[in-house]
């Protein structure tokens, strides 16, 4: 499985869902995903990209965030 983290410190993993053999996002500590990253995915590709696109604009909101501060 492979794992990634947000800006926040929340891991975020891709699974293999057991009844569809579809691919699957979740947060490791558990938690609603973000609407882009729910649903199946075909294959893991897929799944990396929707987690890299969330994680980059998380990224970008964070450093908004920071730099009025």
């Amino acid at each position: 499985m492979t794992t990634f983290v947000t800006p926040n410190g929340k891991e975020i993993q891709i699974y293999r869902d057991k009844v569809s053999a579809q691919y699957k996002i979740q947060f490791t500590s558990g938690g609603e995903l973000p609407e882009e990253l729910t649903g199946i995915f075909t294959n893991e590709t897929f799944a990396t990209t929707a987690i890299n696109k969330y994680l980059e604009k998380q990224e970008t909101k964070k450093a908004k965030a920071d730099a009025k501060e």
